[in-house]
C-alpha cells in the first residue's frame, strides 16, 4: 500500500515554460534587450541540454548557472554579461509560480491520504519560494532537492535519501513527474511506483515502463 508520494515540481505542478519565459522577458526588459518570441526556444534547447548533463553527472548546478546565459546569448548574437544576467533571471524565476492546470486539485485530493513530498533538482530556496507563492507549500511534509541531498534525480542516492528520511520502504512509495529520465526512469531503477505525467502524449521508449501514465493531473485521483 502506498504511503508516501514524491512529486516533481517543474512541468508537473508549476508551468516552467510560462515561468521561464516570463522571467526571460522581465530580464530582457531590465537589461534593455529587445525580446522576440522566437528567442525562447533557444533558451529551452540550451537549458534542457544543460539539465540533462546535470542528471548525467557531467555538469554541476553551479556550472549550469555560470554558463547558461552566456551560451544562450552567443546563439542569439547578444553581447551581454551572461553571469550577471543569470542573477536577474534567477531572481525573476524565483518569484514565478504559474501552475499547471489541476495541480491544486491534485494536491487537495492526495493531502489527506498520503505523505506528500516535493522532489526537485532545482535550487531549494527558489523552489520553496515558488511553491509558497503558489500557495502549494503547506501540502508538503518535506521539499527534497538535489542541493540539499548532494546528488540529483535520477540517482539512486537521491531516492534513498528521501525514503530513509521518511522511514518508508520502497513498496510504500511512489513518484509523480513529467521527466522520463529524472522521475520515471529514476523511480523505476530505484524500485518505487511511477506515475508519468505526459500531457503531450509523447511515446514511451521500450526500456522505460511507467506504472501509470496520465495526460491530465486530475486523472491521478483515479489512481491514488
Amino acid at each position: 500500500m502506498i504511503r508516501v508520494i514524491l512529486i516533481d515540481i517543474d512541468n508537473t505542478l508549476l508551468d516552467f515554460e510560462r515561468c521561464a519565459e516570463g522571467a526571460m522577458r522581465q530580464g530582457f526588459s531590465s537589461f534593455g534587450i529587445p525580446y522576440r518570441p522566437d528567442m525562447f526556444p533557444v533558451f529551452t534547447r540550451t537549458n534542457n541540454a544543460l539539465w540533462a548533463a546535470v542528471e548525467q553527472g557531467t555538469l554541476t548546478r553551479p556550472e549550469l548557472h555560470r554558463i547558461r546565459w552566456g551560451l544562450i546569448f552567443d546563439q542569439l548574437g547578444i553581447r551581454q554579461d551572461g553571469e550577471r544576467f543569470e542573477q536577474c533571471f534567477y531572481a525573476n524565476l524565483s518569484d514565478s509560480h504559474d501552475m499547471i492546470d489541476g495541480a491544486r486539485e491534485l494536491l487537495e485530493h492526495l493531502f489527506s491520504r498520503y505523505t506528500l513530498c516535493a522532489a526537485s533538482n532545482a535550487p531549494e530556496a527558489q523552489q520553496c519560494q515558488r511553491l509558497r507563492r503558489a500557495g502549494l507549500l503547506p501540502f508538503f511534509q518535506e521539499v527534497f532537492t538535489s542541493e540539499k541531498i548532494g546528488c540529483s534525480k535520477p540517482g539512486r542516492e537521491f531516492f534513498d535519501y528521501c525514503l530513509t528520511a521518511l522511514d518508508c520502504p520502497k513498496d510504500q512509495a511512489a513518484i509523480i513527474g513529467d521527466s522520463l529520465s529524472a522521475d520515471i526512469r529514476g523511480g523505476q531503477d530505484f524500485g518505487i511506483r511511477t506515475c508519468w505525467y505526459n500531457p503531450g502524449r509523447a511515446p514511451c521508449p521500450p526500456d522505460v515502463r511507467p506504472d501509470d501514465i496520465v495526460d491530465d493531473l486530475r486523472k491521478i485521483a483515479q489512481i491514488f
